[in-house]
């Protein structure tokens, strides 16, 4: 019997295997300047380990405040602001930083997105589902399915349900950026489908 589609495409797959072994090999290095330096880059890391910690909480305290301010632009505008500099001047000296809020949002659940959906309306959610063969119904009907017969009497009828998986992935609908206030306050919209934010070009210009 020939080979079936699905066993020929999984005869093609790369298997990925890890070597484990119980220990390392251990080469010695003479003299300290090879100590020195673990020990140097070790103090570094941790420092980096330490610094980005703290970079993460102020950048978060300062999207916050970005979060605030564009909000209330909009709030008055009517109309995305688009990606806005924040700024403040002491001493003659600019802090500055662009804060970018884009059309892109965290992962939602099924019960998140009905509740957006209830809050704001169906089209505050994107639904999409993927399809997807069943690893055992294809061991089972491999042969069957590669003959891509639709309506076949060697598949039992409770199995016909089985063969193909269903995944329904949701998300905040694509432009709901633009359209923050028709929903409500925007501040609070915000906060609720949670735009991703980034924030560039931190700088401290100069008087």
């Amino acid at each position: 019997m020939a080979t079936n589609l699905f066993s020929k495409a999984k005869s093609t797959a790369t298997a990925k295997t890890t070597d484990k072994k119980d220990s390392k090999v251990r080469i010695r290095i003479e003299g300290s300047e090879f100590f020195n330096k673990v020990q140097t880059l070790e103090t570094l890391q941790d420092r980096m380990k330490s610094d980005k910690a703290k970079a993460d909480m102020i950048s978060d305290e300062i999207k916050d405040l970005g979060k605030e301010k564009w909000a209330e632009m909009y709030q008055k505008s009517g109309r995305n602001p688009g990606s806005v500099m924040l700024e403040s001047v002491v001493s003659g000296d600019t802090a500055q930083v662009m804060f970018v809020p884009s059309d892109k949002y965290i992962t939602v659940g099924a019960e998140r997105a009905e509740v957006l959906r209830e809050q704001f309306g169906e089209e505050i959610i994107e639904e999409k589902t993927t399809f997807s063969f069943d690893n055992d119904m294809i061991e089972k009907y491999g042969e069957v399915l590669s003959r891509l017969i639709e309506e076949s009497d060697e598949i039992s009828d409770d199995d016909k349900g089985k063969i193909i998986k269903a995944v329904t992935a949701f998300s905040v609908a694509k432009g709901t950026i633009d359209v923050m206030k028709s929903y409500g306050k925007v501040e609070d919209v915000m906060n609720e489908v949670k735009p991703v934010i980034a924030l560039k070009n931190v700088e401290i210009v100069k008087g």
